[in-house]
């Protein structure tokens, strides 16, 4: 092997690995942003001196990689003919600033960090919207939602214990 394949071949692994480094940071700097987990549920909120309360809750935790800004708590009722007509609802609830154990927005969260919002669970909850998905938006503009099947099972534990309300 002469001097000038040598020198090819390290030239060739270095433009390799430039590639792989350029590569890396691209998907570490554009696709690899933190990654947000919410649920929706009803859940009961007890204590010893307070009477046993119905919630409604969404709650959220960061799976990272980094911090989050969450900014606003948004819901839709879609479906799919809804979705091929570009005919569905959207909107953005409210959290409850009076309740001392609710989180608050905007809210910074940390890797492995987890956040509450509670709403009273009443004929009046989102619940009554009838809404197919419900989602926490970050700061990247992304839209976090909690699964279907959350969202499913709240709407059907609303509507038997409320099916005197209209929707």
């Amino acid at each position: 092997m002469s001097k000038d394949d040598i020198a090819i071949v390290v030239s060739l692994a270095s433009i390799c690995l430039a590639a792989i480094a350029l590569g890396w940071n691209i998907y570490r700097d554009i696709v690899l942003k933190p990654r947000l987990r919410v649920s929706v549920f009803k859940g009961t909120l007890t204590s010893g001196a307070i009477k046993a309360t119905d919630q409604f809750i969404i709650s959220a935790v960061n799976f990272g990689p980094g911090k989050l800004h969450l900014n606003s708590i948004r819901f839709m009722h879609t479906s799919l003919l809804k979705k091929m007509f570009q005919n569905w609802k959207h909107g953005v609830l409210i959290h409850d600033y009076q309740n001392p154990l609710s989180g608050k927005l905007p809210a910074i969260l940390d890797v492995g960090e987890k956040i509450d919002f509670l709403f009273s669970w009443s004929a009046e909850t989102l619940c009554s919207k009838a809404p197919s998905h419900i989602g926490i938006a970050d700061s990247f503009g992304r839209t976090h939602w909690a699964p279907r099947k959350n969202v499913i099972a709240v709407n059907k534990q609303w509507l038997s214990e409320f099916s005197s309300v209209t929707r």
